[in-house]
């Protein structure tokens, strides 16, 4: 029996170093599901050893290893209350059954109790000391290894990635490296869960970062009040222990190695493992090597941002010099600045230093803004451009209170940071890169070397392209009047004609001539002949849709091309005009003159059967109605209607003529 006894109590030993070779290599959270079913076997196995055999039954073996078990998992505690109590019970069965032990069996419970307890206590103690200070001796290396902490970032390439999505990308990747210090934080020191808490920006509420935690989802939203109390501990600079119920938070020390402002490192489980002298002594450690690991992943990742800005500034620069219209320019300029710093939204300024106005002149998709959008002078970014110096707010949310971004009127809803970069020519502010980011932060100061290097480079082609596109613009308008000019006007018929066969509607045309004008040339001279023709000019201009375009097509000869228009409706724009031009005094200087107009009408292809013929019969209209007493308008007759004599038409009063 003693022999057997003996065997039983190695069997228990052996057991005992199997079951805590298998729990320190769980989880807490499997070490504490571990622990209550061993507090459920071991009493079970007890009663039925003191049922059966006593010391002598197996199922004192399974008694032991269960109550070493939950011993192990639930803290060195009640260990000798827990194991000696139920090795007390089971080693007196015999009594309780009726049989009064000798005092040698006595004698051999006690030696039992010593070998099942305290010696594998002891080397479980013992080992779990030496696994904490080989972890320990190892995070160094791990710390500094680039083999666990290395990233993958792309490298040259011919297609680049949207900059936000690589740094989501690349975020997630430093995020699973810290996370796996934390994972090997929080089983060195058998805590529950060990968070590595930082702030957006200094002084801001600190939100988890990376975690350790086998509860899925524990720490990705909220914990607001959690980081606001934080901000004391990173503030102190030294560990804080806490004896505390809710979110079973039992240490804290502030991280102070972090590149991008400090942080902290929390602990946290229902019941601490390792004494408050031992914290004190290794978590600051913990915290130094976790700011070095944070620090050289956020080294590597700024490297890996600025070789993909250096990209997207190469191909911008090769893009911008194919590029031959402003659109297309403003557009790829706007959309390499998001690609440069990861905003939300940019716009293209053009800027007019003499008259200290702008324009916008490009924007990306989903800008609040449309093309044409007014910059006035006391606006933000006018004022910059006045002074021709960039500016960042990385916390742009206040901005709209002291000024307008844009335009008075004009409010930027979302703003979160802004940042408003002028382009030159030498001296002179020609225009300016706006961008926005709808989250505070999201536009950096570090980014604007790019941006003014992408805007050094733009300015040269804006220039080009502007000059080519004023240039176009001369040769296809008027010197005198300011309105498009025959060849204009020709570029323009075609496109309508070809639009109407396109879609079924129609063209019409208006061909206007100054009545008497050679007669005010003689009689006033050809600079107030000059005159009389510009306030004419002004008058149609106004007078038209924004589809509409008038022209100056030779001499005192006028014509609108009205888009979409039928016989009926150019005349009614004609008559209007007559009216207009009849009812007003042109003043230059002391003279004061009163003139006519008159007008023919055609319409395309109502009138006319080819775009060719369109001007001819407004021109004929026009001839008919000179001959007719001037200051009337006429019509080109209709294809489809019955012949009529010469002059048919509608004079300046709408009475019929024959």
């Amino acid at each position: 029996q003693r022999i057997a006894s003996t065997l039983m109590a190695f069997a228990v030993i052996i057991g005992a170093g199997a079951a805590t070779f298998v729990l320190r290599r769980t989880s807490s959270v499997q070490r504490r599901s571990i622990g209550f079913a061993s507090s459920l076997i071991a009493p079970f196995a007890a009663l039925v050893a003191v049922q059966t055999s006593g010391t002598h039954s197996v199922a004192f073996i399974a008694a032991c290893i269960g109550a070493l078990g939950a011993t192990i998992a639930t803290g060195r505690r009640g260990v000798g209350i827990g194991v000696t109590g139920l090795l007390t019970v089971s080693l007196l069965a015999p009594a309780l059954a009726g049989q009064a032990p000798s005092i040698g069996d006595i004698g051999y419970g006690l030696a039992l109790i010593v070998t099942v307890t305290l010696l594998p206590v002891a080397y479980i103690v013992r080992s779990l000391q030496r696994g904490t200070m080989r972890t320990l001796a190892e995070l160094p290396a791990f710390a500094a290894g680039p083999a666990e902490v290395a990233l993958e970032f792309p490298n040259s390439s011919t297609e680049t990635r949207a900059l936000l999505e690589s740094e989501a990308v690349e975020a997630q990747t430093r995020t699973e490296a810290v996370a796996r210090y934390l994972r090997q934080v929080r089983d060195t020191l058998g805590v529950s869960d060990v968070v590595y808490w930082r702030g957006a920006r200094a002084g801001s509420a600190l939100a988890p970062a990376a975690w350790a935690s086998d509860l899925q989802g524990k720490w990705e939203a909220g914990h607001h009040a959690l980081g606001l109390e934080l901000l004391a501990v990173q503030s102190a600079g030294r560990v804080a222990l806490f004896d505390r119920q809710g979110d079973d938070m039992v240490a804290a020390v502030a991280v102070t190695a972090a590149s991008h402002g400090e942080g902290v490192l929390s602990l946290h489980a229902p019941r601490l493992h390792v004494a408050h002298e031992v914290l004190a002594r290794w978590l600051p450690r913990f915290a130094d090597n976790l700011g070095l690991l944070s620090q050289l992943l956020d080294t590597q990742a700024e490297y890996s941002r600025q070789n993909r800005q250096a990209q997207s500034l190469l191909q911008a620069s090769t893009a911008f010099q194919q590029q031959r219209t402003i659109d297309t320019l403003g557009q790829s300029i706007c959309d390499s600045a998001l690609t440069v710093t990861g905003a939300t939204r940019a716009s293209l300024v053009r800027w007019h230093p003499e008259s200290s106005t702008g324009v916008i002149q490009s924007v990306t998709a989903g800008h609040h803004l449309v093309r044409g959008a007014p910059v006035s002078a006391e606006s933000l970014v006018g004022q910059l451009c006045v002074a021709g110096l960039p500016q960042v707010w990385e916390d742009a949310e206040l901005v709209e209170q002291v000024r307008p971004v844009y335009c008075a009127g004009t409010r930027v809803a979302g703003l979160g940071s802004l940042s408003v970069v002028p382009l030159k020519q030498g001296d002179v502010v020609s225009g300016a890169i706006v961008i926005e980011s709808e989250i505070v932060g999201g536009v950096l100061l570090r980014d604007m070397r790019n941006v003014r290097l992408l805007g050094a480079v733009a300015s040269v082609s804006l220039e080009t392209v502007w000059q080519m596109e004023e240039a176009t613009q001369r040769a296809r308008t008027d010197s005198l009047t300011g309105l498009a000019n025959r060849r204009a006007f020709d570029e323009a018929l075609s496109r309508a004609v070809a639009e109407a066969d396109r879609f079924g509607h129609n063209v019409g045309l208006v061909v206007c001539d100054v009545d008497s004008f050679k007669r005010v040339n003689d009689v006033y001279g050809h600079e107030v002949g000059d005159h009389v023709l510009r306030s004419i000019a002004a008058s149609l201009g106004s007078g038209v849709r924004g589809v509409d375009l008038v022209v100056r097509y030779g001499g005192d000869g006028l014509v609108m091309l009205l888009g979409k228009a039928d016989v009926a409706m150019a005349w009614e724009v004609a008559e209007r005009m007559r009216a207009i031009i009849e009812a007003k005094t042109i003043v230059v200087g002391e003279h004061r003159l009163s003139m006519t107009a008159s007008f023919g009408v055609a319409s395309y292809p109502e009138t006319a059967r080819l775009g060719d013929e369109l001007f001819p019969a407004a021109d004929k209209a026009l001839y008919a109605a000179k001959r007719e007493g001037r200051n009337c308008v006429r019509f080109a007759r209709p294809l489809n209607a019955e012949p009529a004599g010469e002059g048919e038409g509608i004079s300046g009063d709408g009475a019929e003529q024959e």
